[in-house]
């Protein structure tokens, strides 16, 4: 995450609030994401990664080593937005395509730059969970639990 990328998260966590209600339940849940994904990015933002790719990280981590297939299942990505979103993490070092030459198949790993940062960042990780946390209270994180379960099974109303 660039100095840019911080000012225009704290930036848009600002304008969020001054929108107003609305009786949309895709614009309020968009809202609900918005908000999140910019309190994770904007405390994240010293250790020099997204919320996003530290769930990355964190699950390549966790694989030791996989294909890009695998993670794209792990991570419920679709191939091409995983491939977007692994570009600037192997630019900088933090992920490595062990791909054998002449195979199209890739072997992600952590680089040590990536060990490096997720160190860094998952004590701020976990800072962020406590803080959502206490913020929510116990009952506010089962009810959280239970609705996200019920609008994820939207996508299997069809």
């Amino acid at each position: 995450m660039t100095a840019a990328d911080s000012e225009k998260s704290k930036a848009k966590a600002g304008k969020t609030a001054r929108i107003g209600p609305t009786p949309c339940y895709c614009l309020k849940l968009r809202r609900i994401n918005s908000a999140v994904t910019d309190y994770y990015n904007l405390h994240l933002a010293p250790s020099g990664i997204t919320i996003s790719q530290f769930s990355l990280l964190s699950k390549i981590e966790a694989a030791r080593e996989c294909s890009v297939r695998e993670l794209a299942d792990a991570a419920e990505l679709d191939r091409s937005t995983l491939a977007r979103s692994l570009k600037p993490l192997l630019r900088q070092g933090l992920v490595a395509d062990d791909k054998e030459p002449g195979r199209r198949n890739s072997r992600l790993r952590l680089g040590a730059a990536g060990l490096d940062t997720l160190a860094k960042a998952r004590p701020v990780w976990r800072k962020i969970q406590e803080n959502i946390r206490r913020k929510l209270g116990d009952d506010g994180l089962t009810a959280l639990e239970e609705l996200a379960g019920k609008v994820e099974s939207l996508a299997g109303d069809r």
